[in-house]
């Protein structure tokens, strides 16, 4: 197999600064990295001596304190009391859920370093501006199990949260109307949102001819899209339709450009990647893990954020070319499933195959073998017994002619314990280490 080229990286020396001082700040002073100071090469380079370190799970997160991982010499305590910061958990919706020390001003300011990897985002002079926000109530906003929340009760400052319910499969054509005539009142400068819910905002708005109000821009976070949610979202917004990528833990990572390519916010972030070996997708494919720069409350060094990305082989039309440049999100590695050959199949090579076949709305796939895939689908526009024969065959080439494809038909799916939907995933457990190509 021949292999595919990689665009090598260009670091500045600011870069290489702020990279050298997330290290050293981590192993001299921060309790959690105690043990990994014997790892260090100090004469080595700076991206060397990154790679000479171990890797940081959420599984490390969770057995030692947010208080171990706040550089020595700060009071977490009086901070915590003062204001200044608070403790947050994440969702775990795929693992455990993990409890951060959350900085607003670094996450601001993370955030708005991200803003300058878009046209449309660097133009349109952010800061203030009135955001409104669909995504779980059980991740952001304020959510209601009961009955509704006003307009009012869901506006926070500038964010208007549009839905108090996190169940979509449970939205009323009345409650999608309203999230639609909200949006033209608040009128929001950036309209955030969980692809996923917004595609089924999208598809109502499609389906009764809703005309909707077009923000400056729309920025997609919380999942990776897929390609049918991206075809709902477009289909209803002609304003830019930009993939935002980040994490609780990490802030802003990624952030696409209006050529299509997700760029480094290299202000705030070093990313080390470890490529999978040849037959999984390597060395294009691998996983990445970021260290954070100037968070004063939390320093994470070399954290697995659980993703598979693709590099881009070439330089970016839009001439950004500092730090990491990708093709592609592929996907998280708890969506990663196995062809019969034992290849792993990314979750938007999944997604892709599902996607070619015309009329699917949504689905959830869920490989419950190492021979047998299972998908359940929503179609509003187009008969089953025609879709049916097409997505077996798509999905067996993507899997192999052999794998067993098992189909059912629902009215709607539900996010998992109400927060994100996962697309696809494996009954069985997939080691990342396994699939990594060899250290040279």
């Amino acid at each position: 197999m021949t292999s595919l080229p990689i665009l090598a990286p260009t670091y500045t020396r600011e870069y290489r600064i702020s990279a050298k001082t997330a290290l050293e700040t981590a192993l001299s002073s921060v309790p959690a990295y105690q043990t990994w100071r014997r790892h260090d090469r100090p004469s080595a380079d700076i991206f060397a001596r990154y790679q000479a370190m171990p890797v940081l799970t959420k599984v490390d997160l969770r057995e030692h304190q947010p208080a171990e991982f706040v550089p020595q010499g700060r009071d977490l305590a009086a901070a915590l009391a003062r204001g200044e910061v608070e403790l947050v958990k994440t969702s775990g919706s795929t693992s455990d859920a993990v409890t951060n020390v959350w900085c607003q001003e670094w996450w601001d300011a993370s955030e708005a370093c991200s803003w300058k990897l878009h046209t449309a985002t660097e133009s349109a002079r952010l800061g203030a501006h009135r955001e409104a926000i669909l995504a779980s109530p059980r991740c952001v906003g304020f959510a209601s199990d009961v009955g509704y929340l006003s307009m009012e009760q869901r506006t926070l400052w500038n964010y208007l949260f549009l839905s108090e319910k996190a169940d979509p499969a449970e939205w009323s054509a009345t409650f999608c109307d309203r999230m639609i005539e909200e949006l033209g009142r608040f009128e929001p400068v950036v309209f955030e949102a969980n692809p996923s819910f917004l595609s089924v905002l999208c598809r109502h708005a499609i389906k009764h001819h809703r005309a909707v109000y077009q923000p400056a821009v729309v920025t997609l976070t919380y999942e990776n899209p897929s390609l049918i949610h991206l075809r709902h979202i477009r289909s209803v917004f002609s304003c830019p339709v930009i993939s935002s990528y980040g994490a609780t833990e990490s802030g802003y990572v990624f952030m696409q450009c209006e050529a299509g390519r997700l760029h480094q916010n290299v202000e705030h972030c070093h990313v080390d990647f470890q490529p999978l070996a040849a037959r999984h997708g390597g060395p294009a494919v691998g996983r990445i893990l970021v260290t954070t720069f100037h968070n004063p409350w939390r320093a994470l060094l070399r954290f697995d954020m659980g993703d598979l990305v693709r590099l881009a082989a070439a330089p970016c039309p839009c001439g950004r070319r500092q730090g990491l440049t990708l093709d592609a999100i592929e996907g998280r590695l708890a969506n990663a499933t196995l062809s019969l050959a034992g290849r792993l199949v990314t979750q938007r090579e999944a997604d892709a195959a599902i996607a070619e076949v015309d009329g699917i709305d949504q689905y959830e796939l869920v490989q419950t073998g190492v021979d047998t895939v299972a998908v359940r689908s929503v179609s509003d526009t187009r008969d089953p017994a025609r879709i049916e024969p097409e997505l077996r065959a798509s999905l067996q080439r993507c899997y192999g002619a052999a794998m067993k494809i098992t189909l059912e038909r629902v009215r709607a799916l539900s996010p998992v314990l109400g927060v994100k939907y996962r697309l696809t995933r494996a009954d069985f457990e997939i080691d990342v280490d396994e699939f990594l190509a060899e250290s040279p």
